[in-house]
């Protein structure tokens, strides 16, 4: 006898119902997905930082995306002591040659590493995600001030603020510490670039040391100028004595004597010493006036020396008021509900939560309404 049974088909039990829990949900989690699939890709272009020249440094961020201890290189630009190269100039005769300063040369910036000083210039850039965009704009303010920095720029809107501020560097680790607990660390990106600007330090060192050098040079010029000047002087003025003398005792060797030979030839030797006489006045009078503008064009000198130093030593100040502060700025974004719980639950856990939810709320829905 043969059985010409066939098996039943497969049967999938339904719920006579579905919820409209687990209809939401299910669209919450298609929705979430396609939202994290597909996001809009937005990209952030850092600006250039004002002040630094052709120096290497490190830059360090808190975004685990960005590589720890890059080596960037930046041309030159301005806010930082710069100077050229030149030689020493001369205006005028031979004689009345006036000396300007030469220019100050190029730093090098391929400092030796036996110099291991360091003044590190900082600069700090953070970005703050928040719901109260004002407030904490407010509060970063506020916190600026409390540390005697200076508020240089400031903007607060209900959606953006932005604050740009200097403060002291001695303070600067205690301000970093406060600032970045106003939010939770997920809604805070910190960048922060240092130079050591070491190269510009040597570069103004050794100017300085030009300074001091062409001051002292020019001090003993001057000193040697008016020695020299008053040992001529005293010989035109011993000459010009001994010729008076003489010339008194010719004329009164000729008013004691009668002999007319003898008073042709002392008138002869009167002309000649008044001759002499006149000569040694008109060179004394023009060494006078040589001295007059050596010792001016000398005096300006060193009058230039001194500004050369003087202006070495502010830009020496300058520098060290620049490494003694940190610039920074500090943007506020508001951040909606939805990009907060993407910070907390990353990746695709929100759709996979709801997904998850849906399923529960389905099988709640089959014994709840029963199956087909």
């Amino acid at each position: 006898m043969t059985d010409n049974q066939t098996s039943a088909p497969l049967h999938v039990a339904h719920p006579r119902r579905v919820s409209w829990l687990t209809i939401i949900l299910a669209l919450l989690a298609v929705g979430t997905f396609i939202a994290i699939a597909q996001p809009n890709a937005q990209y952030y272009v850092p600006q250039m930082m004002e002040g630094f020249t052709g120096s290497t440094f490190k830059v360090t961020s808190t975004d685990p995306a960005v590589p720890q201890g890059i080596q960037v290189n930046y041309a030159e630009s301005s806010g930082a002591p710069v100077s050229v190269q030149g030689t020493m100039m001369a205006r005028g005769t031979a004689d009345s040659r006036v000396y300007y300063p030469p220019p100050a040369p190029d730093y090098n910036p391929n400092v030796p590493v036996t110099d291991t000083r360091e003044f590190l210039k900082v600069n700090y850039n953070s970005s703050m995600q928040t719901r109260d965009v004002q407030g904490l704009t407010r509060r970063v303010e506020t916190t600026v001030r409390g540390y005697d920095g200076r508020i240089d720029q400031e903007s607060s809107t209900p959606r953006s603020g932005y604050v740009s501020f200097v403060i002291p560097q001695s303070k600067y680790e205690a301000f970093r510490a406060e600032l970045e607990s106003l939010v939770d660390s997920r809604f805070l990106t910190v960048n922060i670039s240092s130079q050591n600007l070491l190269p510009q330090k040597q570069s103004i060192e050794e100017q300085q040391k030009q300074a001091d050098t062409s001051l002292a040079g020019y001090e003993t010029a001057r000193q040697k100028l008016v020695s020299s000047h008053a040992t001529t002087l005293k010989s035109y003025q011993s000459q010009i004595d001994s010729d008076t003398q003489q010339l008194a005792s010719l004329r009164a060797s000729l008013s004691n004597t009668g002999d007319p030979v003898q008073q042709t030839q002392i008138y002869a030797q009167i002309q000649a010493v008044s001759n002499d006489l006149l000569l040694l006045r008109a060179q004394l009078n023009n060494e006078n006036a040589s001295y007059g503008v050596q010792l001016k064009n000398a005096d300006a000198n060193i009058k230039s020396a001194k500004d050369w130093q003087k202006a070495v030593k502010t830009q020496d100040q300058a520098l060290l008021d620049n490494v003694a502060t940190v610039n920074g700025t500090v943007s506020v974004q508001w951040i909606s509900l939805w990009e907060m719980a993407q910070l907390y639950l990353p990746g695709y856990w929100i759709p996979a939560i709801f997904a998850a939810l849906a399923f529960i709320s389905y099988l709640f829905d089959r014994r709840r309404f029963g199956t087909t």
